[in-house]
């Protein structure tokens, strides 16, 4: 009896033990899980965040890119240049005329000039265009205006040609009032000299970016909300429209500062950071626009312009209830298996007492027996362990057939991102039928570690793009002359043009048959080299049509380095091929095209590369490369000794 309560005793603590070990694990278990699952969902959004962001840094940086060589574009006209100052005021009137009308066919080939004004050192309006709508007009003398209050003559005077001088963004006013609807603004100016130009002060041109503001604003998404805030803390955009543009309404108390300080706290501790994250009751990726321009490119105005991204306010708390919807489950399951393989230990111990007790009393009987069945008893004997023996291999049949059944529908529904660890999981639970070891358990965790650190490969395939786009977006902001891999310049883009050449029949090859790391300026020479695959994708091929864009590199003979660029389109006419890379010129302009794509590259080549390009097209040829530019790269450092 004694012996019998002991054993009931052992009984209880050992499952009591196996009660406590199991509910452990499946804690620890559905911890990790809940972990996991609400890890996988912020890198998801987060990784979606880091798009919108890189999409807005791209998009400033190719809309001032585009702003300050539309400028520099428009001041390098012959017509502003100086002419002799005895004929000056013979010619006036017919120098006005050609002036006004220089102004205003350029502000109309862009739909995004509001505004174009030449004033002299006095801060003297002399000409103005004024622009709407796809309208332009040229305002009489009578109603021009003094503008040396406005602090973009003041920061643009000492900026020295050609460098172009960007103000901030605000709204744009007409005599005093905002413009309605809101208008953000963007000016430009180039200082033109006395020696230079018939008049000494400032050509600014008004931008209107409305269409790059609603652009940005139609990427917003439910946890991916855009708002971009000045270095005042007021928001220039935001998923609130109603909140933006304090500064330019009196409402100073619409700022983030105000409104959400430990959001400002968070931006201004962090302003010298390009990007980080933040979490409160919503997921914030943030960073910062270093855009404008004083003096020369390199002294930056203090004035940054922040962005950042947020989710919508319940995700953070949708995204934890849903963890831990997973992990409880997964709790739950554990505790589940665990307790039936309790159960059914306990059950096959029973067994084996019961069988031990009717054992224990057949042996007495057999000992009080006659000694002439002393064989047949240990036959008997042998018999009932051979049945024992059987009986536990029952037992343990059932038990791995039950084991392998249990675990098939509940761990089968679980969900894809912890398959692989949920069958470590399956291990641990199967190892519990002859007791989980140290061993086992730590054997598990670390394969449990090792899957989950596999899901994490995954997404550092991502980050190789990202990287490649910020740095292209980084290149193209950067007007520096640095060193520089013209076919890693090349890889990168394609990358960002691949939704596009993978939507036509057009296929991209590369060749860089040479070293081709030289001292340039990376962002010129890549929207030289985009430029001249979106000229072949648009004007060298017909619709759908099947074709192939070369890009070469090697070397001449002179160590220089040579970048052709060619297509099996259509070729171009003979009678064209010497007016391709004048301004204006353009054999599709009913589809909108301005012209001023070939000549932008033949700009960048050579004025700003000290380069040389050159084109050949055969149009009658049967195979091969109709097409063929010809670009040729000195090192900029040699060509400026």
């Amino acid at each position: 009896m004694r012996a019998n309560k002991r054993l009931i005793k052992l009984s209880t603590q050992s499952i009591a033990l196996k009660f406590l070990l199991t509910l452990a694990v499946a804690f620890i278990i559905g911890g990790l899980v809940y972990q996991q699952v609400l890890q996988s969902k912020l890198v998801v959004i987060q990784a979606s965040q880091d798009e919108k962001l890189l999409l807005i840094n791209t998009e400033f940086a190719k809309e001032l890119s585009s702003i300050k060589k539309s400028t520099q574009l428009l001041a390098s006209n012959a017509s502003l240049k100086q002419v002799n100052l005895a004929e000056l005021p013979l010619r006036e009137k017919v120098l006005r005329k050609k002036i006004n009308r220089y102004f205003l066919d350029f502000g109309l080939l862009s739909p995004n000039i509001a505004q174009i004004r030449w004033i002299d050192i006095a801060g003297n309006e002399i000409f103005r265009s004024n622009f709407d709508k796809g309208k332009g007009e040229i305002v009489k003398q009578e109603r021009l205006q003094k503008k040396t209050s406005r602090y973009y003559f003041s920061q643009g005077i000492p900026i020295s040609a050609p460098d172009v001088f960007l103000s901030k963004i605000d709204l744009n006013m007409e005599y005093g009032k905002l413009v309605m609807p809101f208008e953000p603004t963007v000016r430009a100016t180039y200082r033109t000299s006395s020696s230079d130009y018939i008049i000494d002060g400032l050509i600014i041109i008004n931008f209107n970016l409305t269409h790059l503001f609603d652009k940005i604003r139609s990427n917003s998404a439910k946890d991916a909300q855009i708002n971009i805030v000045n270095h005042d803390s007021y928001w220039l955009l935001s998923h609130t429209p109603a909140i933006e543009w304090g500064f330019m309404q009196n409402k100073r108390q619409l700022t983030v500062k105000n409104l959400k300080p430990k959001l400002w706290d968070e931006i201004i501790s962090k302003k010298n950071s390009h990007i980080f994250r933040y979490v409160d009751s919503n997921i914030y990726t943030l960073g910062k626009l270093n855009i404008f321009f004083r003096k020369n490119q390199e002294d930056a105005i203090n004035d940054n312009v922040y962005v950042y991204i947020s989710s919508a306010k319940e995700t953070l708390s949708d995204l934890k209830y849903l963890a831990l919807k997973y992990g409880l489950t997964c709790i739950f399951i554990l505790l589940v298996i665990g307790v039936f393989f309790i159960y059914r230990e306990q059950r096959y111990q029973q067994v084996l007492q019961r069988l031990f007790d009717e054992l224990q009393t057949e042996t007495v009987a057999l000992d009080s027996a006659n000694k002439e069945l002393d064989t047949t008893i240990k036959q008997q004997h042998l018999l009932q362990d051979s049945l024992i023996e059987a009986q536990k291999l029952s037992s343990l049949g059932l038990l791995v057939a039950g084991v392998a059944h249990e675990m098939n529908t509940p761990i089968g529904g679980a969900i894809m991102s912890v398959s692989n660890a949920e069958i470590a999981v399956r291990r641990i639970v199967a190892a519990m039928e002859s007791g989980l070891t140290k061993s086992q358990l730590e054997k598990n965790t670390a394969s449990i570690e090792s899957n989950l650190g596999l899901a994490r490969v995954n997404l550092d395939k991502a980050g190789v793009l990202v990287k490649s786009f910020k740095r292209m977006a980084i290149d193209r902001k950067n007007e520096d002359i640095v060193q520089c891999d013209i076919s890693k310049i090349i890889e990168d883009l394609l990358i960002t043009l691949h939704s596009r050449i993978k939507n036509s029949k057009v296929k991209i090859k590369t060749q860089f048959l040479t070293n081709a790391t030289i001292n340039s300026r990376p962002g010129i020479i890549s929207q030289v080299v985009e430029n001249l695959i979106v000229n072949a994708l648009n004007h060298g091929f017909k619709q759908d049509e099947v074709g192939e864009i070369e890009l070469k590199l090697e070397k001449t003979e002179e160590n220089l380095i040579k970048l052709s660029v060619s297509d099996t389109g259509i070729g171009i006419k003979k009678t064209l091929q010497k007016s391709i890379f004048e301004p204006f010129f353009t054999s599709a302009r009913g589809k909108g095209n301005t012209g001023l794509g070939l000549y932008m590259v033949f700009q960048w080549v050579t004025k700003v590369l000290k380069g040389e390009i050159k084109v050949e097209s055969d149009p009658k040829s049967e195979q091969g490369f109709k097409t063929k530019f010809m670009i040729i790269l000195p090192d900029i450092t040699d060509s400026v000794k």
